[in-house]
């Protein structure tokens, strides 16, 4: 229930049997690989390293390139396939042949030659549609293209122009000169084709004239010579036949992808495995006959990881031994089975350091209590339950999201017990609930808010002071006694005699003169400042200060029990004193200033608690939505009543009314389930990363990450096995 055990492990290889190795311990994946030990050469990247190196860079990109294609194409008919991706079991040895052969050198081939058939003829597509859109304007006109060209004694120009102003623009022209003749083609959209024939000593003029409307010039397109509705029906006929090729390539595409798609998926991610494996020699290190490999194994694993040795021979030695202090070891944790699927939370925020507590244990029984408070009803326990449970057991998920699973449906097993103490059940009436149920509840958060609220508060002071217990318990492991007591104790110390103030009147004066004065002493380390060993200070020197901070705790005494005011002054005038003569008085007033300061920001504490009111916000608003739903379903449910009596047609009448109202109540609280499970989710994970994290936590170690096949479709198994989930992947 803690940071998993590590062992270093170095490992020493005639460089005859390195590749071997490489790839035993790629498959047995129990080793982290650090990089080049003991300050020897990097191993030389051989000639033959690096031709594989591009030969596999080559086949990635081909397969790359054929998966993306096969992808696009892929017809995926399995349970929520959008949200979930494809898995591909295999057995270690059959991933660990897979090589790119000559049908994936056809296959890729012909991929290529489909795409790119495909592309061409997308683009010459694009191109008739443009034309066709370039040519609709002069569909009506009467002569081939390619006679439309000036004259010795006449002038042609066509282009377009505003339909409302042809009139007007056309009278313009005859004012400007008879000689100007325009040939108007039937309007597309608001603009109107026009043929404008002018004698060519009124070219000038005529261009003038439109060049102060909103004619615009045409050229048409190159290669255009027919009539242009001819050419138009060209286009189309054309652009029908690259449809009809371009669905044949589809087609063509969509059955390699039902054939291959996955074939080639495995084989990308085994080329992508062999590629790591090369570049992993890079970070061993090299004598000129041997290799030296170093890196972390678990304890645990350690059998694994000397079998694949052993499977070497005689080229091979190594040795396992415990981390010395200045290492720091990459971190697995290591919880019992229930606790596992609470691991999640430690990664979201960060994993310990090696030598670190383990959280996880920590956080389980507070996270589990705070969602259960947020879902707080057994019917959403129970659909939390079965829902989960078929997406773990009934599609195909990844490692990770099995992990959640099993967590939603811990807290679907809490919310459970959590509706049983409220008393919700689907967030039905209790009274009607009760004559079916008959469990009593101990809390009505809706009829009880206050004591709710105040439950909340509770649990919260429970969590936030127990991180400072834990807090204090770290330090004292690594044998800080000092800030175990005046950091973390004092606070302890503190709350509890504010405690003990709020609820005996009584004792308020000397419980917070207490309280206030022991906690910025030990906060601020007064005393040891006092003593602290420095050869500039004399004996005298911190006998003098020692003797001020007991004339303080002397003071604080007094004010606590109601003792003479004239020790305030004593205190004053040997403070006033001691900082003038004495260096030891001025680091203690100094500790203890820093104290009150470290007081004062336990404010923050008040905040941190008030935090946790948010679980009775969330749990409330469940079930006020859960109400709403019921009573829209008890609406719908009221018409279909009184239509059962009229009769054959009234029966199926209120039958069809029935299963709406039914509808209505399990969409609705469905609905309800969906939307709270993420604030169910994220505000106690808020809580524990921030209010209690913050009082002893702190990541930064590094994941274990052992060297091994990085699969991501794949999912790899013992050789014969081929089941759900899978070992490793």
């Amino acid at each position: 229930m803690a940071v998993a055990r590590m062992l270093r492990a170095t490992v020493v290889v005639h460089k005859a049997a390195v590749d071997d190795v490489v790839d035993r311990l790629q498959s047995a994946g129990a080793l982290d690989l650090e990089a080049v030990p003991y300050e020897l050469p990097g191993r030389a990247v051989s000639s033959d390293d690096e031709a594989r190196l591009r030969w596999l860079d080559e086949q990635i990109a081909d397969a790359k390139f054929v998966v993306e294609v096969l992808g696009k194409r892929r017809e995926d008919d399995r349970p929520f396939a959008a949200f979930v991706s494809e898995k591909i079991h295999l057995d270690a040895g059959s991933f660990e042949a897979l090589e790119p052969d000559a049908a994936f050198q056809t296959l890729y081939q012909e991929c290529l030659t489909l795409t790119d058939r495909i592309a061409s003829g997308e683009r010459e597509r694009e191109r008739l549609r443009h034309l066709i859109a370039e040519l609709e304007p002069w569909r009506d006109l009467r002569i081939e293209v390619q006679r439309l060209r000036d004259t010795e004694q006449v002038r042609l120009l066509t282009g377009t122009v505003p339909a409302a102003q042809g009139a007007a623009i056309r009278q313009r022209l005859r004012e400007v000169s008879p000689l100007i003749s325009v040939e108007e083609l039937g309007p597309v959209g608001s603009r109107a084709a026009w043929v404008v024939l002018a004698h060519r000593s009124v070219v000038d003029e005529a261009r003038a004239t439109l060049a102060l409307t909103s004619y615009r010039d045409v050229a048409f397109p190159s290669g255009v010579a027919g009539y242009p509705a001819e050419e138009i029906e060209l286009a189309r006929d054309a652009i029908a036949r690259i449809e009809e090729e371009r669905d044949r390539y589809e087609e063509r595409l969509r059955e390699l992808a039902a054939r291959r798609y996955r074939d080639v998926v495995a084989l990308l991610e085994a080329l992508l495995s062999e590629r790591e494996a090369v570049l992993a020699r890079e970070s061993m290190g090299a004598t000129d006959r041997t290799v030296v490999i170093t890196g972390w194994v678990p304890a645990k694993r350690r059998a694994e990881l000397e079998a694949s040795l052993a499977a070497a021979g005689h080229l091979v030695d190594y040795e396992l031994r415990e981390p010395l202090p200045d290492e720091e070891p990459p971190v697995e944790l290591d919880n019992p089975r229930l606790l596992k699927p609470f691991e999640l939370l430690t990664d979201l925020y960060g994993r310990p350091r090696y030598r670190d507590i383990d959280p996880t244990p920590l956080i389980a029984p507070f996270f589990l209590l705070f969602f259960s408070i947020c879902i707080g009803d057994v019917g959403y326990g129970l659909m939390l339950i079965a829902g989960f449970w078929f997406i773990k057991h009934r599609i195909d998920v990844a490692w990770g999201v099995k992990r959640f699973c099993d967590l939603m449906m811990l807290g679907g097993v809490g919310a459970m017990v959590a509706g049983v103490a409220f008393g919700s059940y689907f967030a039905l009436d209790y009274e009607a609930v009760r004559a079916v149920v008959p469990v009593p509840r101990l809390l009505d958060p809706l009829g009880q808010l206050t004591t709710f609220l105040l439950f909340t508060v509770v649990i919260g002071m429970v969590q936030v002071f127990f991180g400072v217990l834990v807090a204090a318990y770290d330090a004292a492991r690594q044998q800080d006694y000092s800030s175990a007591i005046g950091d973390q104790l004092s606070t302890i110390l503190l709350a509890a005699l504010i405690g003990v103030a709020a609820a005996v009147p009584a004792a308020t004066g000397w419980a917070l003169a207490l309280g206030l004065g022991g906690a910025m002493l030990l906060k601020g380390h007064a005393i040891e400042a006092a003593l602290a060993k420095d050869e500039q200070v004399a004996a005298w020197d911190r006998a003098i200060g020692v003797g001020w901070v007991v004339l303080f705790i002397a003071w604080v005494m007094v004010l606590a029990f109601d003792g003479p005011a004239v020790a305030g002054w004593i205190l004053l005038a040997c403070t006033a004193v001691g900082l003038a003569v004495s260096k030891s008085v001025r680091r203690a007033v100094a500790g203890l200033l820093g104290g009150a300061y470290a007081v004062y920001g336990m404010t923050s504490f008040m905040g941190d608690i008030l935090s946790y009111t948010r679980l009775a916000a969330l749990g409330l608003s469940g079930t006020l939505v859960g109400m709403v739903f019921n009573i829209l379903a008890n609406l719908v449910w009221s018409g279909a009543s009184g239509l059962f009596s009229r009769g054959p047609v009234g029966i199926v009448a209120g039958a069809v009314v029935a299963l709406l109202a039914a509808a209505v109540f399990v969409g609705g609280h469905v609905f309800n389930v969906v939307i709270n499970l993420l604030g169910a989710f994220v505000h106690p994970a808020r809580l524990q990363f921030v209010e209690f994290f913050g009082k002893f936590y702190g990541n930064g170690g590094t994941p274990f990450a052992p060297f091994a096949y990085k699969t991501k479709a794949v999912v790899l198994h013992p050789a014969g096995a081929q089941r759900e989930g899978g070992v490793r992947s």
